[in-house]
């Protein structure tokens, strides 16, 4: 069963890679948590999709989702929260992957909970507002 876990949310969410793999899948208790929480705007940050497209398998229900999506752009706002999300991960000795980092930043300079289920990585950014989904 997932748990469902949001803080502080803000009304629309980014989803990770991780959850659309899920959805791509059709893993129904993560569709459905999607369907339910729909009333929020759902987005996908342009490393998302990037990273989505690098699959060699389910790439027509890759594509469709995308499609159906708005997908955010990693701006010049989001490469400057970028480089102090890493700056401050790297200080704490607690650095993450850079596609990582960039979904982080996309989220937060959109103003975004991210909807994930790599919390061990994510929840070492400050500020980010996470959609659990364990």
């Amino acid at each position: 069963m997932v748990k469902k876990e949001m803080e502080g949310m803000a009304g629309q969410i980014c989803l990770d890679t991780s959850v659309c793999i899920e959805l791509v899948k059709r893993n129904s208790t993560i569709t459905g948590f999607i369907e339910e929480f729909f009333e929020a705007t759902a987005f996908l940050p342009s490393v998302t999709a990037f990273e989505l497209l690098l699959r060699s398998r389910n790439l027509e229900d890759v594509k469709e989702l995308i499609q159906k999506t708005k997908v955010l752009d990693f701006t010049k706002e989001a490469a400057e929260e970028a480089s102090n999300i890493e700056k401050d991960l790297k200080s704490r000795g607690a650095l993450i992957g850079r596609e990582d980092i960039f979904i982080a930043a996309t989220a937060m300079v959109n103003n975004c909970a991210l909807a994930t289920l790599n919390t061990k990585d994510f929840s070492r950014i400050k500020g980010l507002k996470l959609v659990r989904l364990r």
